[in-house]
């Protein structure tokens, strides 16, 4: 698999073809990738205002409310939000993007309420979570396609959530079971990530932090497992390495070093060799990456004569 071709390639094999001119391609360069307005971001404020006003009231009004009355109203606040973000969605770009927020907050609202209302039944809170966290993944994977970053989020925080509550239903315990689990999710939310969905660096970035987690715990459960975070760390920075995305590189080297110390630690006893290995360990990544590196630059190029 050959890495991935940066902006700025990609842009000088277009002028070398004489597709686009080189003031083009500077003016495609150094355009922002995202344009946020002034004007949006004031709207985001008075919004974040707005929200935190509007919890303030519910908070006071619903003080010595029923379980039940808090549960209608957070329903009413869901309603009104998802029908505010449905009118939105067709609007302009800034006003689209506000539906997105309003989206998220619908549905944290219906989630909530529909907390309380199995919670009132007496429902065991490890369902509960698990039934939730269900509900956020089928929306946020019905989503995920039609939104700009709504659905992303909404289902990238339903994986992570499903897992942790599916290992906590199973045994509570369960230090293996968890990580397995939260190994699991941010496996699949990488992959997500790695896909052609909206706003792929939220998956990437938290499955790449679970797979570290999901690591450590298992590391530090399996007899002998040190050496796990160091085999998905290298995985990852490999992915990261072709893919060109930097957050599942610095997480892949920040689970590769772990690994190492961890390792070395519990099977060299001496702090003076311990450094010592550690530094081998890197000069021995040094060595194949050089070695790595001198096969690519001599070997023969198709349609390019060797003699």
């Amino acid at each position: 698999m050959e890495q991935m071709k940066t902006h700025q390639e990609l842009l000088d094999e277009l002028v070398h073809a004489h597709v686009i001119t080189q003031d083009k391609a500077d003016e495609l360069a150094y355009a922002p990738r995202i344009s946020v307005t002034i004007r949006e971001l004031v709207t985001y404020l008075a919004g974040l205002i707005i929200a935190v006003g509007v919890i303030r009231i519910i908070s006071v009004a619903f003080e010595d409310a029923s379980q039940m009355a808090i549960c209608a109203a957070l329903y009413a606040v869901s309603a009104l939000a998802g029908f505010a973000s449905w009118k939105l969605s067709t609007k302009s770009l800034l006003l689209q993007r506000f539906a997105g927020v309003l989206e998220i907050g619908a549905v944290g609202a219906a989630l909530g309420a529909t907390g309380l209302a199995f919670d009132q039944g007496n429902m065991r809170g490890e369902w509960i979570a698990v039934i939730l966290a269900s509900i956020a993944v089928v929306w946020g994977a019905f989503r995920i396609q039609r939104t700009d970053f709504a659905g992303t989020v909404i289902l990238t925080a339903g994986i992570p959530g499903f897992a942790i509550s599916l290992a906590q239903l199973i045994d509570t315990d369960n230090v293996l079971l968890g990580g397995s689990l939260t190994l699991l999710a941010g496996i699949v939310l990488v992959a997500l990530g790695v896909q052609e969905v909206h706003a792929p660096f939220i998956p990437r970035a938290v499955g790449s932090m679970m797979v570290l987690t999901g690591s450590m715990m298992l590391a530090n459960e399996i007899s002998g497992g040190e050496p796990l975070p160091i085999i998905t760390g290298a995985l990852m920075f490999a992915a990261g390495a072709l893919l060109l995305t930097p957050e599942m590189l610095m997480v892949g080297a920040i689970c590769v070093v772990a690994g190492i110390v961890m390792s070395v630690s519990e099977w060299v006893h001496n702090d003076m060799a311990q450094g010592f290995v550690i530094v081998g360990a890197g000069l021995a990544v040094l060595l194949v990456l050089s070695t790595q590196m001198r096969r690519v630059i001599n070997q023969p190029k198709l349609g390019v004569p060797t003699a």
